[in-house]
């Protein structure tokens, strides 16, 4: 079984008037929220063996605080630009990319390309199957052997956590 999680990073700061949206870092309530959904993986075992994410400031603090905080190795992040400026076929690739030598996945990326990329795996083209808050994952599951046997329209929603349901548990 492939699983693939997906996280919208955390809450940004809203920005100064000539800060480019790329440049934006994470909210002081940002930081905490990643290193929660962090300590999540943690607890419930479900931490990844390779993480992809976008290069814009906000989604590299998102999962240095995570892997901290999940006790994960920094050498298993690799950044990919195309997770900002392109596409949800552009994360399906990376998807269909990873090594066969490992069952679980996480791309830390931005809505609305995580919605339309969940939508993609489980739908199709189909409509959104979820609305992804800050701070957001989403597990998906396939039974493929390979990654690049993963297509639109053939992998299951399994669960969502928020930041703010994280919160309230604890």
């Amino acid at each position: 079984m492939k699983t693939i999680m997906l996280m919208r990073h955390a809450q940004s700061s809203h920005g100064t008037g000539n800060q480019k949206d790329f440049d934006r870092p994470l909210a002081k309530q940002g930081s905490i929220d990643a290193s929660r959904i962090g300590l999540f993986i943690k607890k419930i075992g479900v931490q990844p063996a390779y993480i992809e994410g976008s290069t814009a400031k906000r989604a590299q603090e998102t999962i240095d605080l995570l892997i901290k905080a999940a006790d994960l190795q920094s050498d298993i992040v690799r950044e990919n630009e195309d997770l900002y400026y392109g596409g949800a076929r552009d994360y399906l690739s990376v998807v269909q990319k990873a090594s066969d030598h490992t069952d679980r996945i996480m791309i830390v990326g931005h809505n609305p390309l995580l919605e339309e990329t969940v939508s993609l795996l489980c739908n199709g083209e189909g409509e959104y199957v979820a609305r992804i808050p800050s701070g957001g994952l989403v597990c998906i599951e396939h039974p493929a052997i390979k990654w690049k046997q993963i297509k639109p329209g053939t992998a299951r929603f399994r669960w969502m956590m928020i930041p703010e349901l994280l919160q309230k548990m604890n």
